[in-house]
């Protein structure tokens, strides 16, 4: 599975070059797939990787490494550097190995792969124009990290549902009524939103702060969407050149706060003993960067194509497919007749939009 991940984000740039760059049908279609298939698998191994039997205390040295009290212990930089990962979050690690393997793959994944300082210029120069939509997908991708890590797929993605209806607030709040859809396509995202939610709930265990970090998350998302869309428009770029401008101040960020987690882990009484965890290893960590970076190229680029409400509505769909897609990787109780039926309803409510979207 993590060849044919890695495989197709190395074609990534020749499907975004071809005729299929212009066809939403398709790119919603990979994109859906993509974030189903590839993304719910490794992001959640990853968060996973080690296991909850390997959260034990620091041992002496690891100690003296992070406090910094014995520098002669440190017998290498790589020692050094890998006690700043092993120092960090499941999450936090998770974006920073995002957002790093993305700008790298958006500036070197490329058939013309000696150009890839031109790209990196460009880079440099969309940036400020994706900054405040980097912001946003960086919250985003965080806290959903923290959600799924903290209260699992299912009751994360219950308080996504709200995501659509946050889009439809926020497009009417900058661009008014006139950039709304019909009546009956607004009501349309009712049954989506609450066919989302009984398909996922399954009596979940709430814990304040994985709830808080998911509801977080849906907003930023939801602003993301709104944002991205008016700077694609302002800058008439690809999908591709979006995410890698956006996943350059996204790195950034991250990089400040890895750097912040540095300086906080150098008090002993600081250091968080449930990070204590084996890191994932290489061929993990690639898949996961990887997957994330082919779901949100084919993302940026289908909300090139689509407007935001839209693409919310098909986003809360896709949030359906994660919810089935986890419960047959990695198990759970079975489905009851009110999951089927939340299936149903949000499937009979996307039918519906479509159709009087369409007809506006």
């Amino acid at each position: 599975m993590a060849s044919l991940s890695l495989s197709a984000v190395g074609s990534s740039s020749t499907v975004l070059s071809s005729a299929m760059s212009s066809n939403a049908a398709g790119i919603g279609s990979g994109w859906m797939f993509s974030s189903i298939m590839f993304s719910t698998y490794y992001t959640s191994v990853f968060l996973k990787h080690g296991g909850k039997k390997e959260k034990v205390d620091f041992h002496p040295r690891q100690l003296e490494v992070v406090s910094g009290a014995s520098p002669q212990r440190i017998k290498s930089a790589e020692t050094s550097f890998i006690s700043v990962l092993k120092s960090m979050s499941r999450p936090q690690l998770l974006t920073l190995y995002r957002f790093a393997g993305s700008l790298f793959l958006g500036i070197f994944a490329h058939p013309k792969i000696f150009e890839w300082g031109k790209r990196l210029t460009h880079t440099m120069a969309y940036a400020g124009d994706f900054a405040l939509p980097a912001v946003f997908l960086f919250t985003a991708n965080y806290c959903n990290s923290v959600a799924l890590d903290r209260i699992g797929i299912s009751l994360t993605y219950t308080s996504k549902c709200v995501i659509p209806l946050i889009t439809v607030l926020m497009t009417l709040l900058a661009d008014g009524f006139s950039a709304l859809p019909s009546n009956a396509a607004l009501l349309a995202l009712i049954p989506i939103a609450s066919g989302v939610g009984l398909a996922s709930w399954n009596s979940p265990t709430f814990e304040k702060r994985g709830f808080i970090a998911a509801m977080v998350s849906s907003t930023a998302q939801a602003a993301l969407n709104v944002s991205s869309k008016r700077a694609l428009i302002k800058t008439g770029i690809s999908g591709l050149e979006a995410q890698t401008a956006m996943a350059s101040v996204a790195f950034s960020i991250a990089i400040c706060m890895t750097g912040y987690t540095c300086v906080k882990q150098k008090d002993p009484a600081n250091v968080n003993k449930e990070n204590d965890r084996a890191l994932p290893p290489v061929w993990l960590s690639a898949a996961a960067a990887a997957a994330y970076h082919f779901e949100y190229v084919l993302s940026f680029l289908f909300l090139s194509l689509v407007q935001p409400i839209s693409y919310g509505t098909c986003d809360a769909i896709r949030r359906l497919g994660i919810i089935i897609a986890g419960r047959s990787f990695f198990g759970g109780e079975p489905f009851s007749m009110l999951n089927y039926s939340g299936i149903g309803l949000a499937l009979l409510g996307a039918m519906g939009y479509s159709i009087a979207s369409a007809k506006k």
